[in-house]
């Protein structure tokens, strides 16, 4: 059996394979997209660099070595360039100028960076050599289209946010599309059953119908490949422009547009295409001719044992990692066993669809005579066709529980944000502006009645945990912080805290394995080293940060001049005062949970990716599943069933396909949000909204109703 049995089967069999096709095509746009993303072309223009031939800056990466390997990390603030080194770059043979470029608080006799201008008988890239040689390492010498690195460190770290997003999109997509896939190539190939058993019982042999049934799929994953390759380039594009329109990119970033993609998108298609159909393909042909002839019109009568112990496996799996994550000590480890505990679930309930829809319809056995025979007659067929049942439940699970898992994370992570806004500041008051210096803190604990104020700015740390991570926190002035401040501290203390000291959350503290008393060494947003005594650790970072830094030891270090982003006060009656704002705490809550309710982009273009996923399967596999069932709406018109009457049919078995998959999906999501939920808030409960719990069950139950019945009234004609 050859490439002509294959080009037969897209000849006679166009909507089971153009169903596959279209997830296949799906998956490849999607995966195209973020290999567009991941590509994008991110130089920064010089802006007031751009007269400069050579620009130096103090190392602008974290490097750190381990082993045989080198980790590096791009710094979010100058590292600063000393007086000396400055003299030395402009006495260079072919330097015209040198001009320092910096600010007051990088700290006496230093700059950000020197911008140097080449005389005209010297090229940037020798006078850049020539530099080089003369400061030695440790040293960032930028010409070109690199200089715009320097003048904005943001970009570097916009570009590693952005690629690092879309790289992460990715294993989404191949996960997701394996469940859509799957379910599409399982019914696609059982609809086609008395093909394969005319083949069989013909001659051809089961190793042959196997490759067959494979090769048909990967030429599918080829010409799905192709088709996607064009629309997910246009796809990156707009989504590079989005990214850097929300700062995740820099503003002038273009997709990466290259053949290749076409190489990622066509892998992808046969990747996708033989990892979920090899169970298909193998179903396809290991039955014996005759009885393949005899089935070829229904289901088997038990479920493939093969299929089940897979499914009771996935179903144990998942169990074991949801006690281990309940059973987790730090929120760290049941972070990191969320997500396998969704994939698992959803494997179970793909793997044991059928007995799950055979056990379903046994229970709703006792209410089937509530709906009459109508009702009767579509929970025999449920009954009678366990996989094709099946094929339709597996993607209503996928769209529930991927879809309920990501939004309701995010819902459960934007609610504890409130909840420990509110518990965390217990001030009375907060001063902010533009200029919060140490004397307007002075000013402050100078006001009548003012018992504690503390003055507070955000920093970015670089952590190891274990690889090398920008974090954010907050440096704090001396005072009594645990009057303006309840971190929720679990171990240790914030009294007296000052320079030697850091806290820490149990999250960041758990992924660093850092415990009290212990010395950690984490990184200044300029590189400098700060190693301190873990004296705390608190449970309330969000909307805060995950580390607490005495500001005698970052005020140099943080690439933003000196002075705070507010003053916490509590007690007194603070006036007005030149330049500065106070608000109550009861105003500062208010604002911090519009904030918290603001959408965030980029888990908004995760739950879209899932959610164009999960429909275009819904869609695919329910209309493939009617489609199928032409030769039964002839069998019962000719019985003398009414239009009317089937309709009804399969409107209920519609019902049963929407309830059980909601079910189930709500189900395979409960255990990942539970685990997100301690690990973020510390409490076993996710916050779920009942209108978009609501919402999300009637787009499924609508998209699965539409995908039933307009294909039922096309055929019923």
């Amino acid at each position: 059996m050859g490439g002509g049995w294959v080009l037969s089967g897209f000849r006679r069999q166009r909507g089971p394979l153009l169903g596959t096709l279209v997830a296949v095509t799906t998956a490849g746009l999607l995966t195209v997209a973020a290999a567009s993303v991941v590509g994008a072309s991110t130089s920064a223009p010089a802006g007031r660099l751009s007269g400069a031939s050579v620009v130096v800056a103090g190392n602008t990466q974290l490097t750190r070595v381990q082993g045989d390997e080198t980790e590096q990390f791009a710094l979010p603030a100058y590292r600063g360039v000393p007086a000396p080194v400055a003299h030395r770059i402009a006495a260079v043979p072919g330097v015209k100028s040198a001009t320092g470029e910096g600010n007051a608080w990088n700290g006496p006799g230093r700059v950000d960076l020197v911008a140097v201008t080449a005389k005209p008988d010297t090229s940037a890239s020798e006078l850049a050599d020539r530099i080089k040689r003369v400061i030695g390492p440790g040293y960032t010498v930028a010409t070109g289209t690199a200089r715009g690195d320097l003048a904005n460190l943001n970009v570097a770290a916009e570009r590693a946010n952005g690629q690092a997003l879309a790289g992460s999109i990715v294993p989404f997509i191949v996960l997701t599309a394996l469940f859509a896939v799957a379910s599409t190539v399982a019914l696609s190939v059982s609809s086609r059953r008395r093909h394969f058993a005319l083949l069989r019982a013909v001659g051809a042999t089961p190793g042959q119908v196997r490759r067959g049934v494979l090769a048909e799929l990967g030429l599918l994953g080829v010409i799905g490949g192709i088709v996607a390759f064009p629309l997910g380039a246009g796809l990156g594009t707009l989504a590079v422009r989005a990214l850097a329109s929300h700062q995740l990119l820099p503003a002038d970033s273009s997709a990466w547009v290259n053949p290749l993609e076409l190489l990622i998108s066509c892998g992808t298609g046969v990747l996708v295409c033989g990892l979920s159909g090899w169970i298909a393909a193998r179903r396809a042909g290991r039955v014996h001719p005759v009885q393949a002839v005899r089935d070829a019109d229904r289901d088997p009568r038990w479920p493939d044992p093969v299929r089940t112990l897979l499914g009771i496996a996935a179903l144990g799996g998942a169990i074991t990692l949801l006690t281990l994550t309940l059973h987790q000590s730090g929120p760290d480890a049941e972070l990191a066993l969320a997500f396998p505990v969704l994939l698992a679930f959803m494997a179970a309930a793909g793997l044991l669809g059928p007995v799950l829809i055979r056990l379903s319809a046994a229970l709703l056995r006792p209410l089937s005579g509530m709906t009459g025979a109508v009702g009767r007659l579509a929970l025999a067929d449920v009954k009678a066709q366990p996989r094709r049942i099946a094929s339709a439940v597996v993607p209503v699970v996928m769209a529930v529980s991927m879809i309920g898992a990501v939004f309701f994370a995010n819902r459960t992570l934007a609610a504890g944000t409130v909840t420990q806004n509110e518990q965390r500041l217990v001030a009375t008051s907060v001063v902010s502006g533009a200029h919060v210096t140490a004397s307007a803190l002075r000013t402050v604990r100078h006001q009548p009645g003012v018992r504690a104020a503390v003055g507070i700015t955000p920093v970015s740390v670089v952590v190891s945990d274990p690889d090398l991570d920008l974090i954010s926190g907050e440096a704090v002035s001396s005072g009594p912080l645990g009057q303006v401040l309840d971190l929720g501290v679990v171990s240790g203390g914030l009294a007296n805290f000052g320079p030697g000291d850091v806290a820490i959350s149990t999250l960041e503290g758990g992924a660093m394995s850092a415990h009290i008393g212990e010395l950690v060494t984490v990184y200044l947003a300029d590189g400098t080293p700060y190693r301190a005594r873990v004296t705390a650790l608190y449970t309330r970072p969000l909307g805060f940060g995950d580390i607490l830094l005495p500001d005698a030891v970052a005020a140099t270090h943080n690439g933003t001049p000196p002075g705070y982003g507010q003053i916490l006060v509590r007690g007194g009656s603070i006036g007005e005062l030149p330049g500065l704002h106070v608000a109550s705490r009861s105003v500062v809550n208010a604002q911090m949970q519009l904030d918290s309710e603001q959408s965030d982009f980029a888990d908004n273009m995760i739950l879209g990716i899932i959610a164009i996923l999960a429909a275009v399967c819904l869609v695919n596999t329910l209309v493939m599943a009617t489609a199928r069932r032409r030769g039964e709406l002839r069998l019962l018109r000719r019985i003398g069933a009414t239009r009317g009457q089937i309709a009804a049919v399969f409107g209920w078995q519609t019902v049963f396909v929407t309830v059980v998959g909601v079910l189930l999906g709500a189900g395979a999501a409960t255990g990942t949000l539970i685990g997100v939920s301690r690990a973020l808030t510390g409490s076993g409960t996710p916050s779920v909204p009942v209108f978009p719990a609501v919402m999300i069950i009637a787009a499924v139950a609508a998209l699965s109703a539409a995908a039933t019945l307009i294909p039922f009234r096309v055929i019923s004609r």
